[in-house]
This record gives structure tokens, C-alpha cells and sequence, in this order.
């Protein structure tokens, strides 16, 4: 017992001692910390006691006044920073960060293409599909002019590794990249950036910008109200023909339009919503471009850049020159009807090609010669698959062969290809089966006085 006694004591003092060592150790600690801060409080004193700025006429006036003065003085100096700062920043948006130079001095004379696709797909977040609308974008800021060159979707041409169809197959097959490199191959272009949308996407596009203002015809009208009604039970009809205001679906339906006129028509109407479009954003505020262009980007699939797209985004606010062009025209001998098993337009490409660059460019380059077009398409027939008939193909139940009726340079059509006609399983697989089959009358050549009907539309 004693023994415990002794132990339990021990134990007391032990633990006695080693609170004090804790104790005597945190007090030292505090000690040096009160010396060093002591210490440091001597240096800044003696550091402002020689400091000029402080021993100044201003430094004695400003460190003489209480401080919640030198606070406020402090708030309104960030503030006037944080001003300076935004006024940059919009600054820089509305003339896209770009220094004051005169560019007409740097000798830049180039015009920026890039390729513009509209996709035919039910999926609305799907970017793949039949080309239904192809525009070449031609850029020419020196002049501050845009030129549009509609190239119709069935359009008869080389698609590498496929057999000659129609244009509207390349992007189904390969995409942006083999859409671009058929109208690159063809036409004698160096495009490599390009802008993709599908209808639902452009929809919403058009409604972020408030709709767009068009003037339609009472035919176009009806046919907007069918084909919206098929699309959506709660589309909102158009109440009446002349300038109406539209919303993204009613423009939407409204470009697509085929069945009461022609493939021309219906690329005219895309261009007028285009230019529409264009009014609408030029209503917007510079300092909202950049929200605005980063919503568009959202909506659709684009090798650009955001920078690259607001560089151009001052070329809103002058008068630009817009201009447009249809390939085919009439100056390329198009001819219309069913060949190879679907309705294409078939004309030369070569003087086609002249013609474009020529409204393009305003001359032809020496490397783009109609010899080596030709060369170059005769090629493209290679590779084992072909096109079989689109559902817009059956849609039409039409074997008449019609000339090409748009104001455009005379040229003789093109040769017939080699290959001979096959079936795509591909086209098979994307496409919907065809609920009609196709006429097999043989084709007929209309007479000079028929030529006034237009050529049936494109899907």
C-alpha cells in the first residue's frame, strides 16, 4: 500500500514538472515573439523616421489625415481602376483587339472563305446527315464586302473515294472534311475552315436574335403552315402573306420550302434569311458580341476560333456590300433530271468553277484551268460506292429533264462518268426508305417554251 502511495506521488510530481517545462517553454516562445516584434517595430519606426516620402510635403499631409480618410481615399482610387479596367475590355471587343494600323499600308489583299452547311438530321443535337444547304462565306474586309455562292445540293460531282453523285453526299460520308475537300477538288477552292448547323439548332439561333423580319408570298405561306403543322402539332401559324416577322421555326420551315417552286427559289429564300439574320445582329450592342457570339458558337459545330469569328465582328456596324451567286446557272448549261438513279443537276464544272472564282476573286487564277478540272474530276469516280435514290428523289416522281433557268455563262456539259452505277448501303442505312418507287419512263427533253418551269426542288 505504502508502495502505491509512493508510486501514485511520483507520478504527481512527475507530471507536476512536465506541465511546468510546457509552461515555462510557451512563456519563453511568447517572450521571443514580443522581443522580435518589438524589434521589427523599432526597424519601421526608424525605416519611417527616414523615409523621404513620409518626411515630404505630401507624406506629411497624407499620413496627417485620420484614416478612415485614407480608406475612402483608398476605395474611390480602386474603383476609378476597376472603371478603366472594363472600359479596356469593351474597348478591345468592339474593335477586336487590334491595334490602330491602316491595313490597306500592309498589303493585305487576301479574302477569308470559309464553308457554311446546313445538315438535314432528326437529331437535334446531331451534326452529321446530307448537306441540304451548301453556301460558300467569301470574306473580303479590305473592301468590307461578303459575298454568298449557293452551291445546289444536287449538284452532280466527284466525291473522292465514291462514284460521282450528288454533292450533298459528302458530308454524309465524310463530313466537314470530305464536304470541304469535294467542294475544294471541284471548284478549284482552298477553303479549310468551315460552320456547321442543323435546323433545330439554327431555330434557336434565330430566336436569340428576336426572330427576323421577311417579306412572303400567300403560296409561301401555306406552305409553311403544312409543313410546320407535320413538323410540330403546336407550330405557330403565319396569319398572313407580305413582311411579317417570323420566329426561329417559321424562318426555319420557311427556308426549307421545295415543293412550290425550285431548288433556286429555295436557296434564294436561305439567302433572305441570311441577310435578315444579318439586319438583326447588326441592331446589337458591340459591348454584347461577344455574349451573343458564345451562344452561336454553343448552337453549332465550327473550326473556328472564337477570336478568329470577333475579328470580324466590326464588319457588322459599316455598310457592308453583301453579294450572291447560284451554281448552277444558265451560263453553266445545267441540265436537270433523273441520271445514275436520283435527280441531279449536271452542268460544266469547269466553266462553273470560272464563273465562281471570278465573282469570288475577280479574276481566274492560271492554276485553275477547265483541263486540269477535268482531270481532276475524271478521277474522282473511283472507290466502290455509289449513290442510290434519296427519299427527296422518290418525293419528286419525276423523270423530266429540265435546263437550268437563273440568270448565270454558257458552257458545254460535262461528260458522263465511267463507273457504272452500284448500290450504297451506306446512303441505304442514313437515308429513309422510299415509299414510292420511281418512274421508269425514259427521260424527256423539254422544248425551249418549257423551259419556264422550274426544276423541281432539293429535300
Amino acid at each position: 500500500m505504502a508502495n502505491e502511495n509512493r508510486r501514485s506521488e511520483e507520478r504527481k510530481v512527475e507530471l507536476s514538472r512536465k506541465l511546468d517545462e510546457k509552461v515555462d517553454k510557451k512563456y519563453k516562445q511568447e517572450q521571443m515573439k514580443a522581443r522580435r516584434k518589438r524589434r521589427k517595430a523599432r526597424v519601421r519606426a526608424e525605416k519611417r523616421k527616414n523615409s523621404k516620402f513620409r518626411n515630404s510635403k505630401f507624406g506629411k499631409k497624407w499620413f496627417g489625415m485620420k484614416k478612415w480618410k485614407r480608406i475612402v481615399v483608398y476605395v474611390v482610387l480602386a474603383i476609378l481602376l476597376l472603371a478603366l479596367i472594363l472600359f479596356g475590355v469593351v474597348y478591345g471587343i468592339y474593335n477586336s483587339f487590334r491595334s490602330n494600323i491602316n491595313e490597306d499600308n500592309l498589303g493585305i489583299t487576301g479574302i477569308f472563305n470559309v464553308a457554311l452547311f446546313g445538315v438535314d438530321t432528326r437529331d437535334e443535337d446531331s451534326f452529321s446527315g446530307r448537306s441540304d444547304t451548301i453556301i460558300i462565306v467569301s470574306i473580303d474586309r479590305a473592301n468590307n464586302t461578303v459575298k454568298l455562292s449557293s452551291i445546289l445540293r444536287d449538284s452532280y460531282v466527284a466525291i473522292e473515294g465514291h462514284k460521282n453523285q450528288k454533292i450533298t453526299h459528302a458530308y454524309m460520308y465524310g463530313g466537314a472534311e470530305l464536304a470541304i475537300k469535294t467542294l475544294n477538288q471541284n471548284f478549284g477552292m482552298n477553303i479549310t475552315d468551315y460552320v456547321t448547323v442543323n435546323f433545330a439548332k439554327v431555330a434557336e439561333a434565330i430566336d436569340v436574335l428576336g426572330g427576323v423580319d421577311l417579306e412572303i408570298t400567300e403560296r409561301e405561306r401555306v406552305e409553311v403552315n403544312n409543313i410546320g403543322d407535320d413538323d410540330d402539332p403546336d407550330f405557330p401559324y403565319i396569319e398572313e402573306a407580305g413582311m411579317v416577322h417570323l420566329n426561329g421555326k417559321q424562318a426555319v420551315v420557311y427556308a426549307r420550302i421545295r415543293h412550290i417552286d425550285s431548288d433556286v427559289a429555295r436557296s434564294e429564300r436561305q439567302r433572305k434569311v441570311l441577310d435578315a439574320l444579318l439586319v438583326k445582329a447588326r441592331q446589337i450592342s458591340p459591348t454584347r458580341y461577344a455574349e451573343v457570339l458564345r451562344t452561336m458558337m454553343s448552337l453549332c459545330e465550327t473550326s473556328l476560333s472564337f477570336s478568329e469569328i470577333m475579328s470580324y465582328a466590326p464588319m457588322i456596324t459599316q455598310d457592308l456590300n453583301i453579294q450572291s451567286i447560284v451554281i448552277p446557272g444558265d451560263e453553266d448549261n445545267a441540265i436537270g433530271g433523273n441520271y445514275d438513279g436520283a435527280w441531279v443537276w449536271r452542268y460544266d464544272l469547269a466553266a462553273a468553277t470560272e464563273r465562281l472564282h471570278m465573282f469570288i476573286y475577280g479574276e481566274v487564277d492560271e492554276s485553275v484551268t477547265s483541263a486540269d478540272l477535268n482531270s481532276n474530276r475524271g478521277s474522282g469516280s473511283s472507290g466502290g460506292n455509289s449513290s442510290s435514290s434519296d427519299d427527296e428523289d422518290a418525293d419528286r416522281n419525276e423523270t423530266t429533264t429540265r435546263r437550268h433557268t437563273t440568270p448565270t455563262t454558257t458552257a458545254a456539259p460535262t461528260t458522263e462518268p465511267d463507273t457504272p452505277p452500284t448500290t450504297d448501303p451506306d446512303e441505304a442505312i442514313t437515308d429513309p426508305p422510299q415509299t414510292e418507287p420511281e418512274s421508269t419512263e425514259p427521260p424527256t427533253t423539254t422544248t425551249p417554251a418549257e423551259e419556264s418551269t422550274s426544276p423541281p426542288a432539293a429535300a
